[in-house]
């Protein structure tokens, strides 16, 4: 069923794996669509009922994805010390530039209003949100991912700087995360939480599909990525019925594994069939993949803004709630694209290093 990929093979771009970026950022939005419109003070009912609350699982397919795409581009620089300083600024330079800039966007507004975050006094607690430092409170919520993506940059980097001390570090924090199931207690320290939540182990299944993938080749792929779909749509119904939410570690952890699976047969799937030049993605979609990051970050207020635009307006009395959210939501997604396109663009070439080509190159805005 496999075949090995000769380690000279040519360069190839995944277009496949920005669009998967595109429409789990996507997903994102739409959950957060319904909760934040759906809101008491908006709405006062989710515009969709609970049809896109599977799209938290946005969440779970960016873990997955983000530790295929470290293996896939940075599994040769392993016990390679003098590669990470270019590891180092292209993971940094992917991280912090686009959300400080929607930072200075957003909190001039928030300071007077105060709809994201409350404590602008407490300099430390506004200083680990600009540096994504652990805490409870965040100016912008979401961003509670960046910190475990962090962390897993930097384990990778160790792994970079000295094999053997990497892999001791990383041996032990798989192994706090297999006993943190067994722990049933809720936890209440940030640090901790980032460090042991089951979610981090859905950056250990990316890991083992980037490793494998260069060195496999399926020879029917669509299957492949039938079962990932088959899995997702599983998933989706268990939300729907809202059997998978405020789950103990235990169940956590089994759900975690769930969507590891679903999210790798997915992009496994996808990716074999690009490679046999069987699939072809919309540039559109592409596009919208290169802004998925910048889509993740200014989503929520985007929505509160327009929430709160309907209040003063009354918009309501002139469309339903589900056309005045798919209107909100096309409206979030065009100024995102152009903000990519004419902002986040220019401002990621201005400062990351140009990549060198690895032997299976994704496109750089997602690198």
């Amino acid at each position: 069923m496999f075949r090995l990929i000769s380690p000279g093979d040519r360069h190839i771009r995944l277009d496949s794996i920005e669009v998967c970026r595109g429409i789990a950022a996507t997903m994102v939005l739409l959950s957060h669509c319904g909760r934040t419109l759906g809101a008491p003070v908006n709405f006062g009912h989710p515009p969709f009922g609970l049809f896109f609350q599977f799209g938290r699982s946005g969440v779970d397919f960016f873990f997955v994805l983000s530790g295929f795409l470290i293996a896939l581009l940075h599994w040769n620089d392993i016990g390679r010390p003098d590669r990470l300083k270019r590891y180092g600024i292209r993971r940094v330079t992917r991280i912090y530039p686009t959300y400080w800039l929607v930072l200075l966007a957003i909190v001039p507004l928030d300071i007077f209003t105060h709809t994201l975050f409350d404590n602008y006094g407490a300099l430390w607690e506004v200083a680990k949100s600009i540096l994504l430092l652990p805490q409870d409170q965040t100016i912008i919520h979401v961003t509670w991912s960046l910190r475990n993506e962090l962390l897993f940059y930097m384990l990778f980097g160790l792994l970079i700087y000295n094999r053997r001390i990497g892999a001791a570090v990383a041996g032990v924090w798989i192994t706090v995360l297999l006993i943190r199931p067994l722990y049933s207690g809720p936890t209440t320290n940030a640090w901790v939480e980032v460090l042991t939540t089951p979610m981090n182990f859905e950056f250990l299944a990316g890991v083992a599909l980037g490793w494998a993938f260069p060195r496999i080749r399926l020879t029917r792929p669509g299957w492949v990525l039938g079962a990932g779909l088959a899995a997702f749509l599983c998933l989706w119904y268990a939300e729907d019925q809202m059997w998978m939410w405020l789950q103990p570690p235990g169940q956590m952890f089994l759900v975690c594994l769930a969507y590891s699976f679903a999210a790798s047969t997915t992009l496994l799937g996808l990716s074999a069939l690009e490679l046999d030049g069987r699939l072809k993605m919309p540039k559109i979609l592409v596009t919208l993949g290169g802004a998925s990051y910048l889509l993740y970050l200014v989503h929520v207020p985007a929505l509160l803004i327009l929430g709160s635009s309907e209040r003063h307006l009354h918009l309501l009395r002139f469309a339903p709630g589900w056309l005045l959210a798919i209107v909100f939501v096309v409206a979030i997604l065009a100024a995102t694209l152009i903000l990519h396109i004419y902002v986040e663009r220019p401002l990621l070439r201005a400062v990351r290093p140009r990549p060198a080509a690895p032997p299976i190159a994704p496109t750089a805005a997602m690198v």
